[in-house]
């Protein structure tokens, strides 16, 4: 096994995601091409040349969390504390209006339940495309109406509650399933039938996103969860608890988008401006 493998097996037992397992071993393989000394000094060097390319702050980022893993792996802790990421601004998530996500839906034919139901599920329970797509029959609770999702972000299994409707719609979904798999959602174009890719999903919402004349992500509806509970006067630590955030800081952010929404809803309301002209 290469050093590169053995990176990757390491990235796996600290629970990273697979594509963060991806994308750490990519930086580190081009990092130790680069150098014969792996250190912090031949770490700015490769940092230096990536933004002389042309990557933002926000893409060395990644790179540098990628080579702190490596360094860690390689018992370099020093030199993994000497290397710091770039200031990142911290944009405000995007989500959509109640109004958006009901022609989203609208968009899906009435044959496509399970797309449909995927999209439901994004909006109605803040779930990552991932977990969506390792989602088994299995997890579902009907009796109890919870979603047990297992191996989170951080490889951590979370409780999820699922409204009454959405129960529904899965009954009904299943009774149009025929392939025997274990998994919740299926690609259907394949022979074997193996559990939905998040690749699939990205398409899906892209297809039904242009149906609807509107721009949308897994991650905006994931977004657009954690702002419209909130909106609705839900505690933000349950929001916390049902989005799998282990820091509520991570979870605060949707206060500032709710927040904005309000100054934008004053502002054309006008209420001052009109006292004022009048």
């Amino acid at each position: 096994m290469d050093v590169i493998e053995e990176f990757k097996t390491y990235l796996e037992l600290e629970g990273k995601s697979p594509q963060t397992v991806r994308m750490y071993a990519y930086y580190v393989d081009r990092f130790l091409k680069d150098t014969k000394t792996p250190n912090y000094r031949s770490a700015l060097r490769f940092l230096a040349k990536l933004k002389q390319s042309g990557y933002s702050n926000k893409s060395l980022n990644l790179v540098v969390q990628a080579l702190k893993a490596y360094f860690r792996f390689e018992g370099l802790d020093e030199e993994a504390e000497r290397l710091k990421s770039p200031k990142v601004p911290r944009s405000l998530p995007k989500s959509l209006t109640k109004e958006d996500v009901k022609k989203l839906i609208k968009a899906v034919p009435p044959t496509r339940k399970r797309d449909r139901l995927i999209i439901l599920l994004l909006y109605g329970t803040g779930l990552r495309a991932s977990e969506v797509c390792n989602l088994k029959i299995e997890d579902v609770d009907f009796k109890r109406g919870i979603l047990i999702v297992k191996g989170g972000k951080g490889a951590k299994d979370r409780v999820v509650p699922i409204p009454d409707f959405l129960l529904k719609e899965i009954e009904d979904y299943l009774k149009t399933r025929e392939d025997g798999s274990e998994y919740l959602f299926v690609e259907v174009r394949r022979e074997k039938k193996d559990r939905i890719s998040p690749k699939t999903v990205w398409y899906l919402l892209k297809k039904y996103g242009e149906k609807a004349g509107i721009r949308v992500t897994p991650h905006m509806l994931r977004h657009s969860f954690a702002t419209h509970m909130l909106e609705k006067g839900v505690d933000i630590r349950v929001i916390q608890e049902i989005l799998g955030h282990s820091n509520l800081s991570t979870t605060q952010i949707y206060t500032k988008v709710t927040v904005e929404h309000l100054k934008r809803a004053q502002e054309k309301a006008r209420l001052v401006d009109e006292i004022i002209e009048e």
